[in-house]
């Protein structure tokens, strides 16, 4: 009975387990998704990785550093490049290395350092830094052009604006170091946008700083460079405030007319106006005024400023003179200067006389102006030959090609009784038009021509036209004759048939020509025209310039009293050494200074005395102008002698 019944349960035991098998993923399917996962094994995460013992070392380096400590991060650096030769961070480790041998201005250290670095890894991302780092070691050692290059180069690399302007700012250093304060400038300029805005007022003070640092010649580039912009503006107010310190009223105003015309609405504006008037007014209240037409700027300022030297000191040694008569100077710029404004100022100034204008063609154009107001120009440069064909106002105190053609030849002929002569020149206006007059000269004086040849301007190879000149020698008088040399053998030896060769060109084509004339043999005297006159003569050899002569208007070194005292208030002045062009525009403002001090009151008058006096005041003595309108100035014979320069007359 029990084992029925036994059975029976067993039986339904196993249905219902069978049946529960088959419904539970029925019934526990919707509470799947309640069930918590079982926990996974743990995983490292990069935060919790230990960093490697070398990357550890160094970042208690950078700590020492930043805590100023740079001695013993240099011990700590030493350790660490012995004992992980292998490491990854050896090239951050040599920037570490440097940057603490700089703090500590081992210099030299740091720079075996740094290109030990840029040698092993050229291609590291730390080479950028590696080279701000290098350019500062070199620049503290006054190696001043490898700092340039070497940050130029980091700031070509620099992908980052906090590099590239940390390299910016130490090319300015760099810059300023050298005294190139124009390009320390334009660095100060590329650093304005990519500095925080907060630095730009320090910025544009340290532009301030370099301007008022500058040169005359250096604010110009900068208002040329910046015309209508900071920080041209700047420059144009302190070029002002440098010309009325000095005096240069004239100066004073030209450049605040620019200012007026290119900042409007500047706040320095009003100032420029008021003082514009007040200068205005003051040349006007001058009973005479001489008026200069010169280049101001452009590529002839140069020039301009050379006769404007010579212009004051000729109204300084007016002043010393007792009983003068009150002259001013009013100065307008020939390169901005229109024809028609000229004739506005002609008009509105009355000067007795304008020094000016510099070029032939200057003159040729102004000649019909100087006519109608009756007023002499007096150029100090221009070279025309014949001024009275254009006008009867136009003079010239430039020394004339005929000048130097007329005193090389009759010193040659005359004083070293050469007979014989050849000709290598330029190919150009100055070599073409010097040379027919020398020809001319010498036919005059009984002498003879051999031989002609030119050359052009970037020629440096002259033996083609010496061989020409002689095969044309020795179908004259020249001579060749075969001698036996040290070795047995024969070579022709030329002697020339001519006395001199006459070379009018500059120092740079004579330092050329000289040593291949020797070489072929024409062993002849050497004669020049004022393009010789320079020291730098003095260093070539003398036996290739065999006791040669030129000539010039104007020789520094002369011991006459007058040139001497020039060349001496000349240098006080303008702490450099006087050109022809500023002593021939002090020969210009003296006669027309002269004729004022006569008692000429008008153009007109200025005029003619200067057409007829005979008296008239020049450096070389006294002097007439000729009918054509040029001074029959002086021209000095100068000798190449033992290294030195001499006035030989």
């Amino acid at each position: 009975m029990l084992s029925d019944r036994g059975s029976n349960l067993t039986c339904r035991l196993l249905t219902v387990l069978l049946l529960f098998l088959i419904a539970a993923p029925l019934l526990i399917g919707p509470w799947a998704s309640a069930i918590p996962p079982a926990p996974a094994a743990e995983t490292e995460t990069p935060e919790s990785v230990t960093p490697s013992p070398d990357k550890l070392a160094l970042e208690r380096v950078k700590g020492l550093l930043d805590g100023g400590q740079a001695d013993e991060a240099i011990a700590a650096l030493e350790s660490f490049l012995s004992a992980y030769t292998e490491s990854d961070y050896l090239d951050e480790a040599y920037v570490l290395m440097a940057r603490a041998l700089v703090s500590k201005k081992k210099y030299a250290d740091a720079v075996s350092h740094l290109r030990l670095l840029l040698q092993e890894f050229p291609t590291s991302p730390q080479n950028v830094r590696a080279r701000l780092l290098l350019g500062k070691a070199q620049f503290e050692l006054g190696n001043l052009d490898a700092a340039l290059t070497t940050l130029g180069e980091a700031k070509s690399l620099a992908t980052t604006p906090d590099l590239k302007l940390e390299a910016i700012s130490l090319i300015r250093d760099v810059q300023v170091k050298r005294g190139d304060l124009f390009r320390a400038l334009q660095s100060a300029l590329e650093e304005l946008p990519l500095a925080p805005e907060e630095q730009h007022g320090l910025l544009r003070a340290e532009i301030s700083s370099l301007v008022s640092r500058m040169d005359r010649r250096t604010l110009r580039r900068v208002q040329e460079a910046y015309p209508t912009s900071f920080p041209g503006d700047i420059a144009l107010i302190r070029g002002i405030e440098q010309h009325t310190t000095h005096g240069e009223e004239q100066l004073a105003e030209r450049e605040l007319q620019l200012f007026v015309k290119r900042f409007p609405a500047h706040a320095y504006a009003a100032t420029a106006t008021e003082t514009l008037r007040t200068i205005k007014a003051k040349l006007k209240a001058y009973p005479h005024l001489l008026a200069a037409l010169v280049p101001l700027s452009g590529r002839a300022t140069a020039y301009g400023t050379e006769v404007l030297n010579g212009v004051r000191l000729a109204l300084d040694k007016m002043k010393d003179q007792a009983g003068h008569p009150s002259v001013g100077l009013l100065v307008k710029d020939s390169e901005t200067l229109s024809r028609a404004e000229l004739s506005e100022t002609l008009a509105e100034y009355r000067p007795v006389a304008v020094i000016g204008p510099l070029f032939s063609r200057e003159v040729q154009m102004l000649a019909g102006l100087s006519e109608q107001a009756e007023i002499p120009f007096i150029t100090p440069t221009a070279t025309l030959s014949d001024l009275r064909r254009l006008g009867a106002n136009l003079f010239s105190t430039a020394l004339s090609y005929a000048q130097q053609a007329r005193r090389i030849a009759e010193y040659a002929t005359g004083s070293l009784k050469l007979r014989r002569f050849c000709v290598l020149h330029p190919d150009n206006a100055y070599g073409q038009e010097l040379t027919r007059l020398f020809i001319q000269e010498i036919k005059q004086r009984g002498g003879e021509i051999i031989a002609v040849e030119s050359y052009k301007d970037a020629e440096t190879d002259f033996g083609p036209q010496i061989r020409r000149i002689k095969a044309e020698d020795l179908k004259h008088h020249g001579t060749s004759v075969a001698v036996k040399t040290s070795k047995g053998g024969t070579r022709l030896e030329y002697t020339p048939g001519f006395d001199a060769m006459f070379l009018p060109g500059d120092y740079a084509r004579v330092a050329l020509i000289a040593p291949q004339l020797v070489f072929y043999d024409m062993k002849v005297s050497l004669l020049g025209s004022n393009g010789w006159n320079t020291p730098d003569l003095t260093r070539l050899p003398e036996r290739w310039l065999n006791d040669g002569v030129f000539v010039d208007a104007f020789f520094v070194e002369s011991p006459e009293a007058a040139i001497r005292e020039f060349v001496d208030q000349y240098r006080r002045r303008y702490q450099a050494a006087p050109s022809l062009i500023a002593a021939q525009a002090y020969d210009a403002a003296r006669v027309a200074l002269e004729a004022v001090r006569s008692g000429a009151g008008t153009g007109k008058a200025v005029r003619e005395q200067l057409a007829k006096r005979q008296d008239l005041p020049t450096l070389g003595g006294p002097a007439a102008f000729s009918a054509a309108g040029t001074l029959n100035r002086r021209v000095y014979v100068i000798q190449i002698k033992n290294g030195k320069l001499i006035q030989v007359n």
